[in-house]
């Protein structure tokens, strides 16, 4: 692949990256030259206001075995995106990705990063059992490696998903599906470009920020990128973290479990004022929210340059895990208040809390609620030590890939 600028006439700049990981034969090599072509022709009639320019690298050192985790290829892609000082990026790789949330997946993409993971091992033809010639083969992939980047481009831009089977925003199940998603509606077009208008203004660190404190860039960057923030918060579906983070999880109900069947767990959550239980509820989810960012070296980043999109990066991946965390604690309270009251009468409540000289008409409602916040937030700080056993880059593409294509 070329290694400057692709040519592009219009005004107002995106710049969109292109890594290219790993080993390719001079098939996928040629695909991926007329992918970007093809993707760049596509943009520039679509969004006529713009100026889309390609660069490409190439990363010969990544993805060398036969399937890979995007999560890896994603923390190389955010590495040369803020260097670089791109808009976006995609990388692009020979080998198979792993999917998490489903047996296989064409690309992996992330809002949080803005980037896009693809392969071109389930494109291709021949992997279906197609025997076509060198330059079809070649057509079919950049066909579908193009439809992949423009789908991940549109998603990036806030575009949710499409059940028409010929739109460009729809799930494929199948390389052949990619052969006739190209449908974009006008209204979605004008969504993107609007978010495109967004991307292309003059970041931070070009402009105002370059006088600021690092404390006082990071707050405007956050400012100015709010919205963007909450997109990928919410893109994340922190609703699924006790399903996706199962170590966590169960470290953190077999901590209520046991607490919850300990007199002496009862007696001590008890004799504790509101304002004490409550302040541990809120210690828990901010202790657990920077331990395991921090455990999982989620912010590592090797260029110490500041930069508007490290910033947004770096507030998306703390706002993610502190939603899981607090979606995590919610499913723990409730655990806790159901077994209580239904298994725990007040008599048995009043002989275990001792030292808070209750009788079982004493014991409220309240009461197993207290024990509730007590254990649930006592079990997340156990359970985030769980989050330390899983793998780093399970754990990265839980909190990044938002979107399996």
């Amino acid at each position: 692949m070329p290694t400057e600028s692709l040519p592009a006439a219009t005004s107002t700049k995106i710049e969109i990256g292109v890594v290219a990981a790993g080993p390719f034969d001079e098939i996928d090599r040629e695909a991926m030259q007329q992918a970007v072509l093809m993707t760049q022709e596509e943009l520039k009639q679509r969004f006529p206001a713009f100026l889309f320019q390609f660069f490409s690298v190439r990363r010969p050192e990544l993805s060398a075995g036969s399937r890979v985790e995007p999560s890896v290829l994603l923390q190389q892609a955010t590495e040369d995106r803020d260097a670089k000082h791109w808009d976006f990026v995609f990388v692009i790789t020979a080998s198979e990705l792993i999917g998490i949330y489903s047996s296989f997946c064409f690309a992996a993409l992330s809002r949080p990063l803005d980037a896009a993971v693809i392969s071109v091992s389930l494109v291709d033809p021949q992997a279906a059992g197609v025997d076509l010639s060198a330059q079809a083969r070649i057509d079919q992939i950049a066909l579908r490696v193009s439809r992949l980047m423009q789908h991940s481009l549109a998603h990036l831009l806030g575009l949710p998903r499409d059940d028409r089977p010929d739109h460009l925003l729809y799930h494929p199940a199948t390389a052949k599906d990619l052969d006739v998603m190209g449908l974009v509606d006008d209204d979605q077009t004008a969504r993107q470009a609007e978010a495109l208008a967004e991307v292309a203004d003059q970041r931070l660190e070009e402009g105002s920020g370059r006088a600021m404190s690092n404390s006082m860039f990071a707050i405007r960057a956050t400012w100015i990128n709010r919205r963007e923030i909450a997109q990928a918060i919410w893109a994340a579906r922190a609703w699924q973290f006790p399903r996706r983070l199962s170590r966590l999880t169960l470290a953190s109900v077999s901590t209520v479990a046991v607490l919850l069947m300990t007199a002496e767990a009862w007696d001590l959550a008890l004799s504790q004022s509101w304002a004490r239980v409550h302040g541990l509820g809120v210690f828990a989810l901010l202790a657990t929210t920077v331990y395991v960012i921090t455990r999982q070296q989620l912010l590592l980043r090797r260029s110490q340059t500041r930069t508007e999109q490290s910033v947004v990066t770096a507030a998306s991946a703390f706002g993610i895990v502190l939603m899981g965390m607090a979606v995590t604690w919610l499913a723990l309270f409730l655990l806790g208040a159901i077994v209580g009251l239904f298994l725990f009468d007040t008599p048995l409540i009043a002989s275990w809390a001792a030292s808070s000289q209750l009788a079982g008409s004493d014991v409220t409602f309240a009461d197993y609620v207290q024990m509730a916040v007590f254990s649930g937030s006592v079990g997340l700080l156990i359970g985030a030590l769980g989050a330390s056993f899983e793998s780093q880059n399970y754990f990265r593409h839980v909190i990044f890939v938002d979107e399996e294509i």
